[in-house]
Formats: structure tokens, sequence, C-alpha cells
């Protein structure tokens, strides 16, 4: 789309791009909800005897063409997402053609096996189409303001009452390096247009739109023991805090946990910065759970009895803390793992990474050996669990 849109073309845009359902249009019908079908001595059945719920990311091309897959993701999980399925560039690539065929697959399948199902992501400046920014950067405040409305309200009007939670927005904090803004947030189109409240604006739009959805913000690298990243968790919580202050309708904090085998992991800080975000009375998920393995040895069985060992010391921590709600995997098997493709993650020798519970044949490896006992070694705090999953 031109560069060279004018400020009115933004309306037009929007409402071309189908981001507003007819007045009086009957919501999908997705099926009903059935029974839960995971196994009780699968990762989410320890799980959630402790009032947890394990899942993991899902690519709906794999889950409308492989019935392994299907059985397995049926076995393994009580927790669904989609990898990029309801994000706009997936959902709007093209402005007057949305597409919802691989969301809608997902929420199906979710709700046929008694599964809960997260929202990924509603406003993430890695998932706009080519034709958004430059709509974007010709807008009035007013305009984008319409803009985010329209988007967020058909989004998540499509699927409400079937998401129990949503990343309402995804990575706002500036990345490592130096940061640029007192407030810390990374500079993205919807910063350029919108300024610093665009985040609370998402929140109260989405909870106008799903008043039962649990609102998230979703964040990476907090985890390694690096002094950015401990600056990182402070302009966090400092965010959050005037988020609650403010009223903002924010009820639960998602930690990506894209953990990286050779960097430095300090459980006391971790545990502390848990405990602050428990503080807030928010329900934390681990949303994005791997293993980056290159610095560990080729030789497969060596590789991951170190990333089960990581893995069991990340857990040790984080299940320890009252309101961790959800421990999610970014795929279920190392066939399905970004880390292959991106050029910051690819091991040196050439080999595959092994990141994830299942092997790229789909068989179960120490990661999910690790996983299990986690779940049924970690304290119960079912009672506290239950609480903030009703949003009491």
């Amino acid at each position: 789309m031109s560069m060279s849109l004018n400020r009115r073309s933004l309306l037009a845009g929007a409402a071309a791009a189908g981001l507003a359902r007819p007045a009086g249009a009957a919501a999908p019908d997705f099926g009903p909800v059935g029974k839960p079908s995971w196994s009780a001595d699968g990762p989410q059945g320890a799980a959630a005897a402790k009032g947890l719920a394990f899942g993991a990311a899902v690519p709906s091309n794999l889950l409308n063409h492989s019935a392994e897959f299907r059985r397995i993701l049926a076995r393994e999980c009580g927790v669904l997402l989609g990898n990029n399925e309801m994000k706009m560039a997936v959902v709007l690539p093209e402005p007057g053609r949305p597409d919802f065929a691989p969301a809608d697959a997902i929420v199906r399948f979710g709700r046929a096996h008694g599964q809960s199902l997260r929202g990924h992501a509603l406003v993430w400046h890695e998932a706009l189409p080519n034709w958004v920014a430059p709509l974007l950067d010709h807008a009035s405040q007013g305009q984008a303001e319409d803009f985010l409305r329209r988007w967020i309200g058909t989004v998540a009007g499509r699927y409400r009452g079937t998401i129990a939670s949503w990343d309402v927005v995804n990575e706002v904090l500036a990345g490592y390096g130096p940061v640029h803004r007192a407030d810390g947030l990374r500079e993205t189109p919807w910063l350029a247009a919108l300024g610093p409240d665009y985040i609370d604006l998402a929140f109260r739009l989405a909870h106008e739109t799903d008043p039962r959805a649990a609102l998230a913000w979703n964040e990476d690298s907090l985890e390694h023991a690096f002094d950015w990243v401990e600056a990182r968790r402070v302009r966090a919580l400092k965010r959050l805090e005037g988020m609650r202050a403010r009223g903002v309708p924010i009820r639960r904090f998602g930690i990506q946990a894209h953990l990286v085998g050779d960097h430095p992991f300090d459980p006391k800080a971790f545990r502390r910065f848990l405990a602050e975000l428990g503080q807030f009375g928010l329900g934390i998920e681990i949303t994005e759970l791997d293993i980056d393995d290159k610095a560990f040895p080729a030789d497969p069985a060596a590789r991951d009895r170190a990333v089960a060992d990581f893995l069991r010391r990340f857990l040790d921590v984080v299940l320890d803390e009252p309101a961790v709600l959800n421990v999610v995997t970014w795929g279920l098997f190392d066939g399905d793992t970004w880390l292959n493709d991106h050029p910051d993650h690819r091991r040196r020798d050439g080999l595959r990474q092994r990141p994830l519970p299942l092997d790229e044949m789909m068989r179960p490896k120490p990661f999910r050996e690790a996983l299990v006992a986690a779940f049924r070694h970690a304290p119960d705090h079912a009672a506290t669990r239950a609480r903030l999953r009703q949003g009491a």
C-alpha cells in the first residue's frame, strides 16, 4: 500500500479491512466444550493436581494435517494457543480479506477436548501486515485509536467467551542495548501513533470487548542474570505499579521464558521478581518456554540431559510461587521450534536444536520427564490459584 496515504484513509482502510462486525451478526459456532482429553500421567495431569495447567503453542497447519499430532496434543495439554493464528499479520494480510480459519481451527479443537485457550497477541509491533504501519504513520491520534478499537473489538469479539486469557500487549519494553526513553518503552508504530497510553488503552478496549477474559501483558528477556535484564524487571514492575494505580484491567503477567543454556540464571533474584509480581495480585503465566541448546554437547542424550537439568532448576523456582498459573511451551516437539530458523540460535555444528518436550518424531524426551516431575513435586497452591483464575 502506498506510503502517500492521507489521514482520512485510515478509517476507510479499517472498514475495508473487515474490522467491524455487522450489527446483529451471529457469533461463530465453535462447537460444545468436550470432556478433558489429557492423560492423568502426562504433564497436564500432573499440573492439574496442583492447580496449574500445562500447554503449548500450536501451528494450525500441523493441527489440520497430522492425526498423530492431534492425538498427542489432546493427551499432553490442558492449554492451547496459536503460534501466529490470532496475530494481525495472519488475520489481516490484506485490507478487506480477514482470515480467521487458522485461529478457528485451534479454538474448535481446544473446546472439543476440554482445553483452556489463550489468545496471542492483540498488539505486537512484529505482527503488523505491511499495509498497517503506513496507515498508523499518517493517522491522527483519534484515527489510530479508532483503528485499534476496531481491531481489538473484531478479534477479541469473535472469540468472546472462548478465550481464558489474552496477551493484550506483547514485548512493549525496549530490548537489549541502550534504552532511549525514560519510561523504557520500545519504539513501535503503536507508540508513535498513540503515545505511551496505547498500552492502557489496549487493555481497556479488550476488557470492554470480553470482560470475562483475563488480560495479560506478555514480555520477553526477564529470566537471566544480566544487569540489563534486572533493569528490565525494574521497569516492568514500575509500569505494573502505575497500571494498577490507574485501574487498568490487567489480571496476568506473561513471562516468555525463552531460556538459553549458557546464560546465567540466579534462582534467588528470579524468585524475588516472581514474588513482587504476585504482590500486585496478578496471575503469572510462563508463556513461551523453550531452551536453546546451542552451548550443549552434540550428543543428543547429553544435550537432552543438560536441557532437562536447566528446566528443573528453572521450574523449581517458578512453581514455588503461588501466583503462577500456567506453564506453556513454544511448541510441543522439536520439529516445531523457531530456534532452527533464527540466525542467533542456530548451532555452530549445524545440528538441529532439541529445546522442547518431544523429539522430532514426537517421542518423549527427558524434558517431558522433568516437566512431569516438577509438577508432581511442586507445592500445592491450588486454592490461591483457583482464586486468581476466578479474578477474586
